[in-house]
């Protein structure tokens, strides 16, 4: 079976694919610099950006095209390369870059492209393509030669590339991720412009290629890396790098990207579980005799809760608004100060408190302190039932299904992340509200073997998610209530779709942060990130990414309840219940 094919059916029999194989040699270690500096003055040159850009376009497409980054041995460091390319082109005029930029790609050695066999071996599948390969025809860009020589490369046989492994998890099939973990992350903190540069090629180049959601970005894709090719290459205030740095991964527009936010307003927090309502932040629950439930925080150590928000509105990565006041929950209440001056509004009057702080993520914004000390299911009023989603496992399926005969409805909180994730809320269902599998979703696997494009799979309820569990025979009878909000992200939403596959299912809440599918995560020079690596729409093909799960009954909190200690979307849910 020639090398291109083997590939591919690799990875579209992920059933039998075991978790990602590691390199079999560790690369050399990263070095403290890259011995590579671009000032403002060299940026005067009007070629200099469009020749980094073309080089950052040229050396991602080689890394993940050409077989020699096949090898498992990593015997051409790719990044050294980069460093090594960087000065000889940024002031060269088109020919000789294209010249520099040919003499490498050849350098890398011979390969035998295989267009017809590819093709043949991808027909029978549903493709997506995210990226435009168009400029590497562009013999005006590239020179004749060079472009010919990446059109052929795009077919090259080739193995599994050092740099990405695909594997499955080993919760069920259905979760599929892809490992860059043979990337070298620099851990240091003396960045110069090759560093930065390096930070900028690798993630623009892991995205053009293999992030399903490429096409939902802040910006288009090809103006963020012009854009940023000037700010990130003269960058050094470290300071001002890291905002920067920020302001890139929030180019993703993708809930599941990582950056440390934190360090806008400190690395410490007040010591609260925060709700969030019209922009502003309330205490949830707290232990430490100062703040109540129902207080407004209004400023931390003179900064309004406000200005927070128009930060994090800046900085933050975030798929939609409901990911904004996730993110305001996350960061809102950090500090730098081991005792934060706090404003707080209670019963209408404002006060200044002193407050000690303790390292951030002591206190999970993720889940209710009150809802851990509870059992995960329980009888909530007379024949309703409820399930915290937060700690549900299947130790608590026996006795949901001996109860819910005796209900009338069930509730199930998705306002959280599962500590389980074992697959419970998926046996629930099996086990007492359908009698047959169904198509929950479609998702979008990248196909490593073409780099930007990927196959649709439709996934099914039981089979595709490892849940071998019996089937009901006679469904539940009464409703099923879902609730969600801002904190129902990625493993949340994904349950609430399939519980929305049961005709007797109603969601209720706010929408849902829209980060959906597994996080991918990224080293990166002194950093690291990661974004939603699985495309994810409902079965009708409707996308999930940046929209979130389907709403039936849309109620948001109010500040006027929040001050209350009141919970009014699940008051709404036992209205609704009661009156069903």
């Amino acid at each position: 079976m020639r090398p291109v094919f083997r590939i591919f059916c690799i990875l579209l029999c992920l059933l039998c694919v075991t978790p990602v194989m590691q390199a079999q040699q560790t690369p050399v270690p990263a070095p403290a610099s890259s011995g590579f500096n671009l000032t403002a003055e060299d940026l005067k040159d009007p070629r200099a950006v469009g020749n980094l850009e073309t080089l950052c376009r040229v050396w991602g497409y080689a890394k993940y095209h050409h077989p020699v980054f096949c090898d498992t041995l990593c015997r051409v460091d790719v990044d050294s390369a980069l460093f090594a390319l960087l000065p000889k082109v940024v002031h060269a005029d088109r020919e000789t870059r294209n010249r520099h930029l040919l003499d490498w790609v050849r350098s890398l050695g011979d390969y035998t492209p295989n267009r017809i066999e590819c093709e043949q071996a991808l027909a029978p599948y549903d493709l997506v393509g995210t990226t435009d390969l168009g400029w590497t025809a562009d013999t005006t860009l590239l020179g004749g030669e060079l472009s010919k020589l990446l059109q052929e490369l795009r077919y090259a046989e080739r193995d599994e590339n050092y740099y990405l492994r695909m594997g499955t998890m080993e919760n069920g099939a259905g979760y599929h991720y892809l490992s860059l973990s043979n990337e070298r992350s620099y851990p240091t903190q003396q960045m110069d412009s090759g560093l930065n540069l390096l930070t900028l090629f690798r993630l623009w180049n892991v995205i053009e290629y293999y992030a399903p959601n490429r096409s939902l970005t802040l910006h288009p894709w090809e103006e963020v890396l012009t854009s940023y090719i000037p700010r990130m290459g003269v960058e050094t205030d470290p300071v001002r790098f890291s905002r920067l740095y920020f302001r890139l991964i929030r180019e993703l527009n993708d809930g599941h990207a990582y950056a440390p936010i934190e360090m806008l307003f400190g690395q410490r927090m007040l010591p609260v579980w925060p709700l969030q309502a019209e922009g502003r932040l309330f205490v949830g629950h707290s232990d430490d005799g100062v703040l109540e439930r129902g207080d407004e925080v209004v400023a931390i150590d003179g900064e309004p809760i406000s200005e927070r928000l128009e930060l994090l509105r800046e900085y933050a990565s975030r798929s939609n608004e409901a990911s904004l006041r996730q993110a305001l929950r996350y960061y809102g209440l950090c500090t730098r100060r081991d005792t934060a001056e706090v404003v707080r509004r209670r019963a209408g009057s404002c006060d200044t408190l002193r407050v000690a702080t303790v390292p951030y993520g002591s206190v999970s914004p993720i889940y209710d302190p009150a809802q851990l000390a509870q059992p995960p299911f329980r009888l909530l009023a007379d024949s309703v039932g409820y399930i915290y989603a937060g700690t549900f496992s299947r130790e608590h399926l026996a006795e949901v299904g001996q109860t819910l005969p005796r209900t009338r409805a069930l509730i199930i909180d998705l306002r959280t992340y599962p500590l389980n994730v074992d697959g419970a809320l998926i046996a629930l269902i099996g086990q007492s509200l359908r009698t047959e599998s169904v198509v929950v979703r479609q998702a979008l696997y990248q196909t490593l073997a073409l780099p930007g494009l990927f196959y649709r799979q439709e996934q099914w309820l039981f089979e595709d998610f490892g849940e071998v569990a019996a089937r009901c025979t006679e469904p539940y009878k009464g409703r099923v209530i879902l609730l969600v909000d801002e904190l129902t992200q990625s493993n949340p939403e994904f349950q609430a779709m399939a519980f929305q596959s049961c005709p007797q299912t109603l969601t209720i809440g706010s929408p849902t942060s829209g980060a959906t599918g597994s996080i991918v995560w990224i080293p990166l020079p002194g950093q690291i990130t990661s974004f939603s690596g699985v495309g994810v729409l409902y079965p009708d093909g409707t996308p999930t990414q940046t929209v979130g799960v389907r709403l039936d009954v849309e109620v948001l909190p109010t500040a006027e309840g929040l001050q209350a200690g009141r919970d009014e979307v699940l008051e709404r849910v036992l209205s609704l219940a009661a009156g069903d």
